[in-house]
């Protein structure tokens, strides 16, 4: 049972931690709907910076750093264009996945599979170190989300701006913030997931993007909340992955997409859930 849990635990570590970033966009009044695609594009930096430096670490920070700063300036150019940032966001899911691809051609001459000897990790020790990593970053941002004045402000960023607002505050500020800081935690998650198969594969979230947004909103956008939302998809993801051992002929592309299917079931569940309250 112990060795169930643990495993549950590292396999929800890099959801766990795109969806914290989820959760900050909400609370500052802007869905993230960006996360994906980051994910994608922070997991593809993160093996380039990483073979040409021959430093996993160098190559974590400089991906985060890139993507953070990309979401940054993205965000100020969605503010002087009067744009929708819904949509813009959306349309960046789409760039993103073409700028990994044209990246890939350049640097690598494939859009396929990347691996490299400078790019492989032993599987035990990478799980329990991103899964460490990612979980003390959670727990230092709850506390600073819910210890500090500037963390108050970002909370009630979206909810509460008119507050903000008459205490001077910038509140296009913190919606900034949000917003890098969402794709920090989503650049993240890109990094843990290639440095767990010691290899770049196109697409590499797997819809986890979308899985972040749908635990905000299973978890009513509430940090226990979004945890426990995250925990059940993994549970159910988890259970897919060995159940192939029990049933044999199952189909594959079913447990593929188990965690899909129970966040769905989820949120069809949450009106009625609603009600009773």
């Amino acid at each position: 049972m112990t060795d169930i849990i643990c495993n549950i635990l590292f396999l929800s570590a890099p959801l766990m931690i795109a969806s914290f970033g989820a959760l900050l966009s909400e609370y500052a009044g802007r869905t993230a709907i960006f996360i994906d695609g980051i994910i994608n594009l922070s997991a593809f930096l993160c093996y380039a910076f990483t073979v040409l430096t021959k430093s996993a670490v160098t190559g974590c920070m400089l991906s985060v750093i890139c993507c953070t700063m990309f979401i940054f300036l993205f965000q100020k150019a969605v503010e002087y264009t009067h744009a929708n940032p819904f949509l813009a966001s959306l349309a960046l899911n789409i760039f993103s996945a073409a700028l990994v691809s044209l990246l890939s051609v350049k640097l690598f001459g494939t859009r396929g599979v990347l691996t490299s000897d400078f790019f492989v990790f032993q599987a035990k020790t990478t799980r329990i170190v991103t899964s460490g990593a990612a979980y003390s970053i959670i727990i230092i941002s709850i506390v600073l989300l819910f210890a500090t004045k500037k963390g108050l402000y970002l909370r009630i960023t979206g909810s509460d701006s008119d507050v903000l607002r008459s205490r001077g505050i910038n509140v296009s500020a913190g919606m900034r913030a949000a917003w890098s800081l969402a794709a920090f935690y989503a650049s993240c998650t890109g990094c843990i997931l290639t440095l767990r198969l010691s290899s770049f594969v196109p697409d590499i979230s797997s819809g986890s993007g979308w899985l972040a947004l749908a635990a905000v909103f299973l978890g009513k956008r509430s940090c226990t909340g979004t945890c426990a939302a995250v925990l059940v998809i993994c549970t159910g993801e988890y259970f897919a992955s060995n159940l192939q051992n029990i049933f044999p002929n199952i189909s594959a592309p079913l447990l593929i997409s188990l965690p899909y299917i129970t966040a769905l079931t989820l949120l069809f569940l949450e009106p009625d859930i609603n009600k009773e309250d």
